[in-house]
């Protein structure tokens, strides 16, 4: 097969084809042969038994032989239009005959014959290499079934197969490379464009759909709320309706948590909420019974004879109103009495008396005499019955 790599110098394009041939060596127990443009360390030249051969005597290698050949341009370089293909070239349509395999380094397809790179085909490919944020430890392959021409332009990784390799460091102990990775590692700006959009597109979609839930759900829960508020019991007897309790549920809803007490069972809860605080109302000591508080309704508080002692001394203030909010409307509404006092007179006009009396002093009130009845018939109308003597 025919397997070409293109990539920029410091691709890492020697760096991963030398592990590939390797594995490849190892795995089908193979000879490779090498054009030299890399210096394998000779302990490593030993141990892999690796040939240094010119590429034009390739055809003279054992059938089955690895291939590999760095700068490859500079051995298959591009001929003038309509100049003979050269014998050790156009034989490469054959090596698939004698089981060859080449892997073929350049930086471009471009820069080598097209007699060659029309050759490259599946299961062989082009395969061309991009070093991830300039210096990192990764690098971008875009593979492709045959060669592909446009490689290096943005965008050609659409049609590709693309992955991500990390750099076997290991290899860089096997040679000496004219590929040094002095390269800056520099990040794109669409990756800083992608770090600060991404969060900044998903607080805006948040708080859109924040709002847009608040407007929807807000309001009917908030009514929803006033509504249960104000039929909190009846809604209780709702709820408990959409699942029969069994006996037992129903006969320990009766029974009180306190022995003794009644309303302490779970079925009055509703009833008994706290409308009062009971507190230390009124403190009293004396030396022979101690010292002793009571509620506001002259029950015992218990409080400890020190805190007791401390209430007595100096006194309590509650930031609260220990009756609850309700304190203030049970208050009796007690009319104002104006400095006069009016009684209705019999016929009902009010006389007011003050006497010339001082602020304070009980005012005298007179009933203003009733006017004499006046008869409906006139005397001496030819309807009245009275005599007229009289």
């Amino acid at each position: 097969m025919l397997y070409l790599r293109t990539g920029a110098n410091g691709s890492c394009k020697t760096l991963f084809t030398l592990k590939d041939v390797r594995e490849m060596q190892m795995k089908e127990l193979r000879p490779v042969c090498y054009n030299g443009r890399f210096k394998l360390k000779p302990e490593k030249l030993k141990e892999f038994g690796w040939k240094l051969i010119d590429f034009k005597d390739w055809q003279a290698e054992p059938d089955g032989t690895i291939f590999l050949m760095d700068e490859c341009h500079l051995d298959l370089p591009k001929r003038p239009n309509g100049s003979a293909v050269p014998l050790y070239v156009s034989k490469l349509a054959e090596h698939r005959a004698r089981g060859f395999d080449f892997f073929l380094l350049t930086q471009h397809p471009s820069n080598i014959d097209s007699f060659v790179t029309k050759l490259v085909g599946s299961p062989g490919w082009h395969q061309h290499l991009k070093r991830a944020f300039g210096a990192s430890n990764m690098t971008s392959v875009l593979q492709w079934s045959a060669v592909n021409n446009t490689c290096e332009k943005d965008g050609s990784g659409k049609s590709a197969q693309v992955t991500m390799r990390g750099q076997p460091k290991e290899v860089y102990d096997w040679y000496d490379s004219a590929e040094l990775h002095t390269g800056k590692r520099k990040i794109p700006k669409q990756f800083w464009m992608v770090v600060v959009g991404v969060p900044v597109a998903l607080s805006m979609m948040y708080m859109a759909g924040k709002l847009l839930w608040d407007r929807t759900h807000k309001a009917p829960a908030v009514a929803a709320g006033s509504a249960s508020a104000s039929g909190a019991v009846a809604g209780a007897s709702g709820a408990a309706r959409e699942r029969p309790s069994t006996p037992a549920e129903y006969a320990a809803s009766y029974r009180p948590r306190i022995e003794g007490l009644m309303h302490t069972a779970p079925v009055y809860d509703k009833l008994t909420e706290p409308k009062r605080v009971p507190v230390a109302a009124a403190c009293i000591s004396m030396p022979s019974k101690g010292c002793k508080c009571f509620t506001q309704d002259a029950t015992p508080y218990p409080i400890d004879q020190a805190m007791c002692e401390a209430l007595v001394k100096h006194g309590a203030f509650y930031a609260f109103a220990a009756e609850g909010e309700r304190r203030a409307f049970d208050q009796p509404q007690t009319p104002r009495q104006s400095p006069e006092t009016a009684l209705p007179a019999p016929s009902g006009i009010v006389l007011i008396d003050s006497g010339g009396k001082s602020p304070g002093a009980p005012t005298a009130i007179a009933a203003a005499p009733a006017p004499a009845p006046q008869p409906r018939v006139q005397p001496g109308s030819k309807w009245s019955f009275q005599t007229g003597g009289e």
